[in-house]
This record gives C-alpha cells, structure tokens and sequence, in this order.
C-alpha cells in the first residue's frame, strides 16, 4: 500500500509541474493577458496539492528504502527528491506567487518575464529530476519483483527433493 500511494503521490507532482511548465509556455505564446493571469492564479491554487504530494513522496520514498537506504540507486533518488524539493520551495513557489501578484496586477513587463525565465528554468529542472526517479523507481520495482518471485519459486530449506520426493 505504502509503495502505491508514494507512485500516485510521485506521478501527481511530476505530472502537475508537467502541467504548469506547459501551460505556462503555451499560455505565453498563443494567449492574451487574461489567460495568462489565469493559468498564473491556477498555479498557485494547485500548489496547495503539489507541495502535500512531493511531501508524501518524500516521505514515503525514505520509509520505504528502509535497510536499503544506502544502495547508490535508492541515495541517487534521494538527492534528486532533496534537489526537487529545495528548487520548488525556493524557486517555484516564489516565483508563482510573485507572477500571479504581477499577472493580476497586468504587469507582463521586464520583472514578469525575468521571473517567468527563473520559473521555467526551476521547472524544467524539476521536471528533469522527477522523471529520472521515476525511472529509476520503476527499476526498484522491478528488481524487488523478480526478488520475490525468484523466493517464491526457490523449494524451501526442509523441502525434500522434488526429484526424490516420490521415491
């Protein structure tokens, strides 16, 4: 159960700032101001589910390594969450909270398009960051699969000899 809600929790935020990165450059490119202002206000209303999901995948992610915490995968992951983490509470969220304070004050010029830079830059950084995990949690996965199904075909220890059990 655990290892589910750390996948849902994990593809949700990798998936809303998919979202935000992309609807903020279509947006930029093909809407007016009044799209722009409101994908900038949907942003920071949807933060108050991306910043819970990349805390339960956090969370989840460094209960389930469990003994394995020190396998090189499981320490790369690790990193990368601590790297996502620390660019979405110290540039993503300033960043949307400062462009839908200008985007609702219709202020699209100098200050709107630096921060909007510093946004898609954290972003695509984020978005870089979250996809290798769940590439490399995939690889857990599997390998954890393939351990269990390997024990469970193995004969257990005070099993007799298939080949001599009907002797």
């Amino acid at each position: 159960m655990k290892s589910r809600v750390h996948a849902i929790a994990g593809i949700l935020a990798l998936t809303l700032i998919s979202l935000f990165f992309t609807s903020s450059v279509v947006v930029e490119i093909f809407g007016d101001d009044d799209a722009v202002a409101l994908v900038k206000t949907v942003v920071v209303g949807a933060l108050f589910v991306l910043v819970p999901s990349l805390a339960i995948t956090g969370g989840t992610g460094r209960s389930l390594s469990g003994a394995r915490r020190r396998a090189p995968l499981i320490q790369r992951k690790q990193r990368r969450m601590a790297g996502a983490a620390a660019i979405g509470l110290t540039v993503l969220v300033p960043c949307a909270v400062i462009l839908q304070s200008l985007a609702a004050d219709r202020d699209f010029g100098t200050a709107f398009a630096v921060v909007q830079g510093i946004e898609l830059v954290g972003g695509a950084a984020n978005i870089t960051l979250l996809s290798l995990n769940v590439r490399d949690g995939r690889l857990l996965t599997a390998a954890s699969r393939r351990r269990k199904a390997a024990a469970a075909q193995a004969p257990a220890v005070n099993d007799p000899d298939p080949r001599t059990a009907n002797s």
